[in-house]
């Protein structure tokens, strides 16, 4: 159950990033707001993984299960990391309206995030090995 929510809220996340790029030069309204759902989305499931893992007795605790060897799960958070930081980098520039930085940051954020949400689709299962 705990990997649905992680996945489901990850699964939002990337859904109102996308949505969010879509609508950047037609409505910047909805701009807003599909990319603050994507930042909610992913910052609750960012700290539900974390309290998992250091707060509730570790994944398995939870019966989340890597499916890859420990260096390519260290190597998932690390780019997993990076973009939660690009994140919130964007979402403050976008806040603050500076958008020269803003917009090259996407560059970057959207490829980073779709394989950072896709990689974690594959690498964690609910059930052992």
């Amino acid at each position: 159950m705990a990997l649905f929510l992680v996945n489901s809220l990850m699964t939002i996340s990337i859904i109102g990033f996308y949505l969010g790029y879509f609508f950047r030069k037609r409505d910047r309204n909805r701009h807003r707001v599909f990319n603050s759902v994507g930042i909610l989305a992913n910052l609750i499931a960012a700290v539900y993984l974390l309290s998992i893992k250091y707060l509730l007795g570790g994944i398995a605790e939870h019966q989340i299960y890597p499916t890859a060897p420990e260096i390519i799960i260290h190597i998932h958070r690390f780019f997993a990391a990076n973009a939660l930081v690009l994140m919130l980098c964007m979402g403050y520039l976008g806040w603050k309206r500076k958008r020269n930085l803003h917009v090259k940051l996407h560059y970057i954020f959207l490829p980073l995030y779709t394989i950072v949400y896709i990689s974690g689709l594959f690498l964690f299962q609910s059930k052992p090995l």
